[in-house]
């Protein structure tokens, strides 16, 4: 009897879709020409989207590119943030003002600077549903039920300097300065001092603004 030779959708789909199955071509901006690419499923598409907000984030945490530099340059601050919450001394962060291209930044940082979520676990499902080999996009549900995800973010000093996203963050601080609280606790916490940062650009954002970082332990501002 002859065999069949019908391939594994998954083949299929990497034959068929390899040019269109980017998430790329769903996120950058939003336009017209997305729908006609990719169909009428808003939940996928244009920048705005929850998915593409995600994608984002993961994607240019891995390596600022030119597509992520396209991305942040967005004016429109129509659209809230729909992946990452962030607090200050338990109260929530406020980002009202920031533009689309400021909340790509924002959840690079969030991605990239992250280093434990309390109480939370990762979960993954594709970007696309019904495209085969669309990647898996990450994000985080309570392991409690609770809802309570407690990011902990960290920064290396050895190559912080060099780092675009901190750069265009510590240029407009507003994008994400519950992150930078957050790393300067951390720091403070783990190691006992931000010494290590002295000499970097964080470092002496962190000492020119000693009423916003604060050294928790003896509730005094604090650099050293």
């Amino acid at each position: 009897m002859q065999r069949n030779n019908y391939r594994n959708i998954n083949q299929f789909g990497k034959s068929l879709y390899s040019e269109v199955s980017s998430p790329t071509t769903y996120c950058l901006n939003d336009t017209l020409s997305q729908r006609f690419l990719h169909g009428g499923n808003s939940t996928i598409y244009g920048q705005n989207s929850q998915f593409c907000q995600r994608f984002w984030g993961e994607y240019c945490a891995q390596e600022w590119d030119d597509l992520c530099e396209v991305a942040s340059k967005n004016t429109n601050n129509t659209f809230p943030n729909s992946t990452t919450f962030g607090n200050i001394n338990n109260r929530t962060y406020n980002y009202k003002g920031l533009s689309s291209g400021d909340m790509v930044i924002r959840n690079t940082a969030a991605n990239k600077y992250l280093v434990a979520m309390g109480d939370c676990v990762p979960k993954y499902e594709p970007f696309d549903p019904t495209v085969a080999d669309s990647p898996m996009i990450k994000y985080w549900v309570s392991g409690s039920g609770q809802n309570a995800c407690v990011p902990v973010y960290d920064v290396n000093p050895v190559d912080i300097d060099n780092d675009v996203v901190m750069d265009k963050i510590l240029a407009n601080p507003k994008i994400a300065l519950d992150i930078l609280i957050n790393i300067f606790n951390t720091h403070k916490r783990e190691y006992g001092s931000v010494d290590d940062l002295k000499d970097t650009k964080l470092g002496r954002f962190f000492a020119y603004n000693p009423n916003i970082f604060v050294d928790n332990t003896n509730n005094s501002s604090s650099f050293y």
